[in-house]
């Protein structure tokens, strides 16, 4: 498969190998288990999915929940978001301070799961607990996150240094940035590699009106760390309209999308369509000549995955999580270096029938071993031993 050398001025075919997987530790829970889920009354990304499916898989038979303080009751709707504005106010306010901690009254043998790291901050913490971390990207990129949110980060990280629970990571690459910044001394660290949720992609395709042609594509929030600056000053530099080649960009609005929304409209051929339906999702999966995220930051690189289930070539930043997510399969490019990335662009376009094909099934192959059945298994691995 092709990717981008070090060279920044020469892209050249290499073959890369499988990326290398930790193993999950066998038996690693310590009585019974509390899923500390506090994340699901914020949080309604990916990450919620996946808090979801670990709950359903081991609650109630293997564990318990726990919703902040509420108990193991879920809000909902208008009460989910009091919920949760009260909850941060709590965090952002008390941090650490061992006041009113949840569960310090009972104290017991029992492990408790935290499904995000933040979450340690307002409950009791042992070394025989377990924190699911997906990155640590307020400390290793403080500069895309607010003042707050770097300091409270910050706390509940320290919080884990002390008390050395086991850690699960999404991705070596989260993992190998924890371990530069706190060391390897806790009770575990382990990778359980996330999965592709494949119902996103069952239907029909629906053609996104106004696109027609070829195109390329970016799937993702609005934000600064997706760096979709990069990615259109490369399109637009690369002259790749003249060409015939338009470049659509969808996804929800985030932190920093005035900027990019502004440079997508002053650029002749990009297409903003915003949060699109399903049935469009999948068409323009399926239609697009490449994928293009050189992101400065994910915690595992499920844009790349997702593209590469429908055998779409990813286009990314380099000795990054995305790569690590299509196991090298994909093209790797500097991701401040807009010409690198209209480099990848072009040769992109420039494969023959034959490559495509090639790149597509190694695409699948690589999708279709990230199954949400081999996550399930590294959990049920690390929890219950088998």
């Amino acid at each position: 498969m092709l990717h981008f050398s070090k060279r920044r001025d020469i892209v050249e075919p290499i073959t890369v190998a499988t990326a290398a997987r930790s193993t999950p530790l066998a038996g690693a829970a310590v009585g019974r288990l509390l899923f500390e889920n506090s994340l699901s009354i914020l949080n309604r990304t990916g990450a919620w999915h996946i808090a979801k499916d670990l709950c359903q898989e081991f609650v109630p038979e293997h564990a318990k929940v726990r919703y902040w303080r509420l108990g193991a009751t879920a809000p909902e709707g208008l009460a989910r978001k009091i919920m949760a504005r009260l909850m941060m106010l709590e965090i952002t306010w008390l941090k650490d301070n061992r006041r009113w901690l949840i569960g310090s009254k009972t104290a017991d043998g029992n492990s408790r799961v935290f499904l995000d790291p933040l979450f340690v901050l307002r409950s009791e913490l042992a070394e025989k607990d377990i924190v699911l971390c997906h990155d640590v990207g307020p400390l290793t990129h403080s500069f895309l996150y607010d003042a707050t949110t770097v300091e409270i980060y910050r706390v509940a990280y320290e919080k884990i240094r002390r008390h050395r629970p086991g850690i699960v990571f999404v991705s070596d690459w989260s993992k190998d940035n924890f371990v530069s910044i706190y060391g390897s001394n806790f009770r575990f660290l382990t990778t359980i590699p996330l999965y592709v949720r494949t119902g996103l992609f069952d239907g029909a395709l629906e053609p996104l009106p106004g696109v027609n042609g070829r195109f390329f594509l970016t799937v993702g929030a609005f934000e600064t760390r997706k760096n979709q600056i990069a990615a259109l000053e490369a399109y637009r530099d690369g002259g790749f309209y003249k060409q015939g080649f338009k470049y659509v960009l969808c996804g929800s609005r985030g932190e920093g999308r005035d900027k990019i929304i502004d440079l997508a409209k002053s650029i002749p051929g990009t297409v903003l369509p915003g949060y699109v339906p399903d049935s469009q999702l999948r068409w323009l999966y399926a239609k697009a000549e490449a994928f293009v995220l050189p992101s400065l930051l994910e915690g595992f690189g499920m844009p790349a995955l997702e593209a590469a289930y429908m055998g779409l070539l990813p286009i990314v930043s380099e000795e990054s999580a995305l790569v690590e997510a299509v196991e090298g399969v994909c093209m790797q490019v500097p991701p401040r270096d807009a010409s690198a990335i209209g480099q990848a662009m072009r040769r992109a376009l420039s494969r023959s029938p034959t490559e495509k094909a090639q790149a597509s099934h190694e695409l699948r192959d690589v999708a279709s071993r990230a199954s949400k059945q081999r996550f399930l298994q590294g959990w049920r691995s690390l929890l219950l031993g088998g």
